[in-house]
């Protein structure tokens, strides 16, 4: 069902030229990391935000909540259930900590890899990013465990995005931990 709801999510929106791209579960789904996503996480350009809006609401309803807003502050934030699917949409996705505010930034960058499901090509977003993103939402240790074992046996793909995630505010124990990583693969051990 959640794929069957995600391949229409996509051919709405690439049929509206919007810039999106998947996160999250399915994202880790999609690399082998976990065996069952239970909801949908799309991130899109600020400047589509009213047009997915306008798109989800023909496929679904829109379902209040606070989201979080303690945590974060997303410059606009949309939850629809879409053929009995959970969907998050999130445009200028930023997260609150210590530090300051961590803005993620999404461009032509920020969407990784496609696959194609039923003819209809579906973008995912960097598992470098949500290596950052995850480290900074409380609760999510096993998820930055899980992408952190893959980074280090399968090698940083993309390591122009941990470059500039390190180049925004981020807390010290998530700064030093991309070091960390981004270090162990420049020099790996014998």
């Amino acid at each position: 069902m959640l794929f069957d709801t995600l391949v229409e999510i996509a051919r709405a929106l690439n049929r509206a030229g919007v810039h999106w791209g998947v996160g999250a579960s399915v994202l880790l789904y999609y690399r082998g990391l976990v065996e069952k996503p239970y909801d949908i996480d799309i991130m899109i350009d600020e400047a589509d935000a009213d047009m997915v809006a306008a798109i989800l609401d023909g496929m679904g309803s829109e379902t209040p909540g606070d989201s979080g807003r303690s945590l974060y502050s997303t410059s606009r934030f949309f939850e629809y259930v879409v053929d009995g699917t959970e969907v998050d949409i999130m445009a200028g996705l930023a997260i609150k900590h210590t530090e300051g505010t961590y803005v993620l930034p999404f461009d032509d960058r920020s969407v990784a890899m496609t696959r194609t499901e039923n003819g209809v090509t579906i973008p995912f977003t960097s598992l470098e990013d949500w290596y950052v993103l995850y480290q900074l939402i409380p609760g999510r240790e096993a998820k930055v465990k899980l992408i952190e074992e893959h980074l280090q046996s399968c090698g940083i793909a993309d390591l122009p995005v941990l470059d500039r995630a390190l180049a925004r505010e981020l807390p010290p124990h998530v700064r030093a931990r991309i070091e960390r990583l981004v270090a162990s693969r420049s020099h790996p051990q014998h």
